[in-house]
């Protein structure tokens, strides 16, 4: 039964659009100005013999997770291996492609600022349905692409392959730009504020069973998880009478719109990307360190709730009780 909370990567019907083959699947449009991300993926069921795709944005960021195979990757010139696990994160006017290096590698994309789906995906559609074969001349394509979201074509810039550590745009699987460890969760920032125009930060949760939060509060925040390892059990609270209870596990996505109460529990070691955390949370952990450093006795959730709240974390409670 569909479940207007979750998403089912996998699972057709969950899709808003999905081409028959799963190459191309919409999960979430942007809405409005308080939701400003779209999610996607693109698979590519065969190695392709084109050139690699270079291009750049004038506007908006695109976060590219690796969740299947393996490719080549280019970004500001530079060419870079990128496998399962990793992310790569583009800021305007950065150009970037890729090439799968093996069959059925899979970028999940997180726009933030830009509808590929308004702007692409629905013009497509249209054409191909009312007028067949237009869409696949080269001609147009090159009229379509360039016309597109403030998009530019360029030329693929010439060999010149990089150690995966220089290419600052890529975070490798298990490293993170800051790491945060308290009971049960390990936190590591992916994507910081300063990369996100000062709207959000992306986090990589690895959680232990037992590690709880939850929101019972009417916040003006839209939320997006996504689940890549583990189990979660889930609820929002969809009336004053009513709560909504579900499962999230491995290739699923949480979706919380605004003022609607919700939380979660590990249930099986999880591993969970907070793609719209929109709390200061690499502010509070500094301020938090020191606040502890100070005064030893502050260490304790009380007095990080309390803090939390003046850097945006609504979180009503959290905990670990494996």
């Amino acid at each position: 039964m569909k479940n207007e909370f979750l998403i089912r990567m996998e699972e057709p019907e969950d899709c808003q659009l999905y081409f028959g083959d799963g190459s191309y699947r919409l999960f979430h449009r942007p809405v409005g100005t308080l939701v400003k991300d779209e999610f996607d993926c693109l698979t590519f069921q065969t190695l392709s013999t084109e050139p690699i795709d270079y291009h750049e944005h004038s506007g908006g960021t695109e976060t590219f997770f690796i969740s299947q195979g393996k490719f080549m990757g280019c970004c500001m010139g530079r060419y870079f291996v990128m496998e399962t696990g990793d992310i790569l994160h583009i800021q305007p006017w950065m150009g970037h492609g890729f090439t799968p290096l093996e069959p059925k590698s899979r970028l999940n994309i997180l726009f933030m600022g830009i509808d590929q789906y308004a702007s692409i995906s629905d013009h497509s559609i249209r054409l191909r349905r009312t007028f067949p074969g237009v869409f696949e001349e080269s001609s147009f394509n090159e009229v379509f692409r360039e016309s597109g979201i403030g998009t530019g074509k360029r030329s693929a810039p010439a060999p010149n392959e990089y150690p995966p550590e220089q290419v600052p745009q890529l975070r490798r699987a298990g490293v993170g730009i800051r790491d945060h460890e308290f009971d049960g969760i390990k936190l590591q920032l992916k994507v910081g504020r300063h990369e996100t125009e000062g709207v959000k930060e992306i986090w990589d949760l690895s959680m232990k069973p037992g590690f709880f939060c939850d929101w019972d509060n009417f916040m003006p925040v839209h939320r997006m998880f996504y689940v890549t390892d583990g189990k979660l059990s889930c609820y929002v609270k969809t009336s004053a009478e009513e709560t909504v209870s579900f499962t999230a596990e491995k290739e699923n996505v949480v979706i919380i719109p605004p003022y609607y109460p919700f939380g979660f529990k590990v249930i099986e070691e999880a591993r969970v990307y907070d793609m719209d955390c929109s709390a200061r949370l690499q502010d509070l952990f500094e301020e938090y360190g020191t606040l502890t450093y100070n005064d030893p006795s502050r260490k304790n959730k009380e007095s990080f709730l309390e803090l939390g709240r003046q850097y945006g974390l609504n979180c009503t409670d959290i905990g670990y009780n494996p």
